[in-house]
């Protein structure tokens, strides 16, 4: 068994807002290995996230930001109840999707919300520069190309700008396995000086 310290397990912590229990659990299991541990966290917590999903959320926060006063964005974030809207963790999940998108302007909350017909536009254009390719070969390529699409244009699927380690979606899921509460990020809007249309996401 793994002599697992004290460090590790703050430093667990710290990642991923796991409990002490939790995270000593996992450092444990991985062998004191910091990498594994937080893999054994994210697969936990994608499956907390999944029985939670049908779980009601009408409650929550409106978050705002606005950068140099030339950039602006309004978010809604939903949870289960006003206890849990009003920790000061779910507050800072808020203001960090907001730092997110000010950063990275996604145009939607999730894959589902793209348009059929912006996927079908693209895949239009990768199948044309990959016209003469056999279609074994493109099959890895085409996945890779809409793979970067989507992380392009999705929130949920961007890096984190503060830790490129951890997508969006794993500090949702992260936070849903620390509140053990249904999480949604419901909407978005971006804005910018200038510009004519605001980009916006909406999860249906």
């Amino acid at each position: 068994m793994a002599n697992v310290t004290t460090d590790q397990i703050r430093e667990l912590r710290e990642k991923t807002g796991a409990g002490i229990m939790e995270c000593k659990k996992a450092l444990t299991e991985s062998g004191g290995k910091m990498d594994d541990a937080l893999h054994i966290l994210r697969v936990k917590g994608a499956k907390i996230a999944d029985e939670k999903a049908g779980r009601a959320v009408r409650c929550g926060k409106i978050g705002s930001y606005i950068h140099g006063d030339r950039i602006g964005v309004l978010v809604e974030v939903n949870c289960e109840t006003d206890f849990v809207a009003r920790t000061e963790q779910f507050q800072k999940f808020v203001h960090e999707i907001c730092l997110q998108i000010a950063a990275m302007n996604p145009k939607y909350v999730s894959r589902d919300d793209v348009p059929m017909e912006e996927v079908g536009n693209e895949l239009a254009i990768l199948h044309e520069q990959l016209e003469g390719i056999d279609e074994e070969s493109t099959q890895p390529m085409q996945q890779s190309h809409m793979e970067k699409f989507y992380r392009e244009r999705v929130l949920l699927d961007q890096p984190y700008v503060k830790d490129g380690s951890k997508s969006i979606q794993d500090l949702l899921h992260d936070l849903v396995t620390s509140l053990r509460e249904n999480v949604v990020i419901s909407r978005f809007k971006r804005f910018s000086l200038g510009e004519e249309t605001a980009a916006s996401g909406t999860a249906q």
